[in-house]
């Protein structure tokens, strides 16, 4: 949620404020386990909300509570390549989310303008770390993992990435200090939209040029 989305730590910063409004009086270790279930599928969002004890929650309420990072949507239009003959690079995003949600809050921001896949933890079974997710990308957009570049805010979901052989970049977001371990260092950091525009930019090139000698 660091990236496309302001919060990183979308549990903290955004569902238990809004559920304490709501009337839950759950602790928070039940309210993360739940996360969890609804994240993977395992539950819906009304059953999600129903077994928090928040009656009035909706799953459009809630998603009004998200916000954009900062020149997300110029960054994705660049790397899109609006207005670009042949256009830009194909993006898709890999998620731990409930699909439900996931739906509401980029088609308010209009994402899926330039995200043409997303790939949302909760229909795939699997939330990042898990490797299971990662195969689920390049498997799905029928590319090798070397041509797949992974953003992410915390080290810990770039680790499986880099270990399949994506190229990886650390976004850094509110959430990245409290979550610094994560194995192997990502090939890149940024801190702003612009930074990770021009990191993407350069992989892509790089590969282009190893592609051409390999040739």
């Amino acid at each position: 949620m660091g990236v496309l989305y302001r919060d990183g730590n979308v549990q903290g910063r955004v569902l238990v404020p809004y559920l304490r409004e709501r009337g839950c009086q759950a602790p928070e270790q039940d309210i993360r386990a739940a996360y969890r279930d609804v994240t993977l599928g395992r539950t819906s969002t009304a059953a999600f909300w129903a077994a928090l004890g928040a009656a009035a929650a909706t799953d459009e309420d809630y998603c009004l509570r998200h916000t954009l990072t900062g020149g997300v949507r110029e960054a994705l239009a660049e790397l899109a390549g609006d207005g670009l003959e042949g256009g830009g690079l194909e993006l898709a995003c890999l998620s731990n989310d409930a699909a439900a949600w996931s739906a509401l809050v980029r088609r308010r921001f209009g994402l899926e303008r330039h995200i043409g896949r997303w790939f949302i933890s909760s229909e795939l079974g699997a939330r990042k770390p898990d490797p299971a997710a990662y195969r689920a990308v390049p498997a799905a957009l029928s590319v090798p993992p070397a041509q797949v570049v992974l953003v992410d805010d915390r080290p810990a979901n770039l680790a499986p990435a880099r270990a399949l052989g994506m190229r990886t970049i650390l976004f850094h977001s509110d959430d990245t200090a409290a979550h610094p371990d994560g194995g192997a260092a990502p090939e890149q950091e940024v801190r702003t939209m612009p930074e990770l525009v021009a990191a993407v930019r350069r992989m892509a090139e790089n590969r282009s040029k190893r592609s051409g000698a390999a040739d």
